[in-house]
C-alpha cells in the first residue's frame, strides 16, 4: 500500500507541475530606425563629414566642401541619408540641403538684399537657398532649421521671394513646393494684376512665410492670399511701396497668392509709414485683427509671439 501511494503521489506531483501555468515575462524588443528609399540630388553643405555606416562611432570616409551635389538614395527615420558618391555611404540629414547651393551668390542683386537687410534688423540669422530645377524645400531640411532664430530666404523669380521666419518647434509634414504659374494684366486705370497659382499648399502652424514681391515705387499693393479650404482669394492688406521696392505678405501659408498694385496718388501719412515698418518685419500679417480670429487653431500661437505689435491703421 505504502508503495503504491507513493508512485500515485508523484504521478500526481508530476502532473501538476507539467499542466501548472508558466510565468514568463515579455520580452520588449527596441525598434530599429525605418529606411525609406529615395532617388534624388541633393547638395552638400560645408564640412560635411562622410561615414561608412550610418553611425557617428563609424569610419569617417571624407569631408565634402559646400555646393556638391550627392545622389541621395535612402534615408533613415533617426536622421541619415544613404548616398551614392561612386561607393554608397551614409552622412547626417543636416549636412545636406535638397534646396541647391548655400550662399549669397550675386550680392548685388537687391531682391536678396533687401531679405538680408530685414533679417538684420530682427536679430535673425539669415539663410539663403538658392532654388533646385523643382523649386521643392524637403521638409527634412526645413524643420532641421526649427526651433533655431533664422530666417530662410528662397528667391523664386525676379518679382518674388519667401523668407520663412522660424518662431516655434513646429514642424511641417510636408515638403515645400514653390513651383508657380504666373499671370500679369492690367487694367485700363493702370491697376496691374499679377497672380501667383502653386501646385502644392502647405500651412504652417508655426512659423510665417514672409513673401517679398517687387513692384517699383509709389505703389499701393494689395495682397490676396487664398484661402486654403475654399481656394478663394481674401484681402489680407494693402502694402505701401513708397521709397521702397517691395511690399511684403507675412502669411502662415504657401498658397495662391493674387497682387494688384496702383500708383499712390499722395504721398504717405507718419502713421501709414509706421504700419509699412512693422509689416516689413513680419509682425503684423492680417488685417482682419479680432479676437476671434487671434484665438483659431492655426494661428492662435503665432498671436502670442512676443514680437507682435498691435496698432491702428
Amino acid at each position: 500500500m505504502r508503495r503504491g501511494f507513493r508512485k500515485t503521489a508523484a504521478i500526481l506531483m508530476a502532473a501538476a507541475v507539467l499542466f501548472s501555468p508558466v510565468c514568463t515575462s515579455a520580452v520588449a524588443y527596441a525598434k530599429g530606425p525605418t529606411y525609406t528609399a529615395l532617388q534624388d540630388v541633393y547638395y552638400t553643405k560645408d564640412n560635411c563629414v562622410v561615414y561608412a555606416e550610418p553611425a557617428y562611432t563609424s569610419m569617417v570616409l571624407t569631408t565634402l566642401n559646400a555646393n556638391l551635389p550627392v545622389k541621395v538614395i535612402g534615408a533613415y527615420s533617426n536622421g541619415w541619408y544613404r548616398i551614392d558618391i561612386g561607393v554608397i555611404c551614409y552622412v547626417k540629414m543636416d549636412s545636406l540641403t535638397s534646396a541647391g547651393a548655400i550662399g549669397i551668390k550675386n550680392n548685388e542683386d537687391s531682391q536678396i538684399a533687401d531679405a538680408q537687410r530685414t533679417a538684420a534688423e530682427l536679430g535673425y540669422e539669415f539663410v539663403y537657398l538658392t532654388l533646385n530645377k523643382q523649386k521643392v524645400i524637403k521638409k527634412d531640411i526645413y524643420n532641421s532649421y526649427v526651433g533655431k532664430k533664422v530666417i530662410l530666404y528662397a528667391k523664386i523669380d525676379d518679382e518674388l521671394g519667401v523668407s520663412f521666419k522660424m518662431l516655434y518647434e513646429d514642424k511641417i509634414k510636408n515638403d515645400i513646393d514653390l513651383k508657380v504659374t504666373k499671370t500679369s494684366s492690367v487694367d485700363s486705370e493702370g491697376a496691374r494684376t499679377v497672380q501667383y497659382l502653386f501646385n502644392n499648399s502647405v500651412e504652417l502652424k508655426g512659423q510665417l512665410a514672409i513673401f517679398q514681391f517687387k513692384t517699383g515705387y509709389d505703389m499701393a499693393v494689395d495682397i490676396y492670399p487664398s484661402d486654403v479650404d475654399t481656394g478663394e482669394f481674401v484681402m489680407m492688406n494693402t502694402y505701401y511701396t513708397e521709397f521702397s521696392e517691395f511690399a511684403y505678405a507675412p502669411i502662415t501659408q504657401v498658397a495662391d497668392i493674387m497682387i494688384v498694385d496702383t500708383e499712390i496718388p499722395n504721398s504717405l501719412t507718419e502713421g501709414q509709414r509706421a504700419v509699412m515698418a512693422d509689416l516689413r518685419k513680419g509682425i503684423k500679417y492680417q488685417s482682419d485683427d479680432t479676437k476671434e480670429y487671434r484665438n483659431t487653431v492655426v494661428h492662435g500661437k503665432l498671436r502670442k509671439d512676443t514680437e507682435y505689435v498691435d496698432y491702428e491703421y
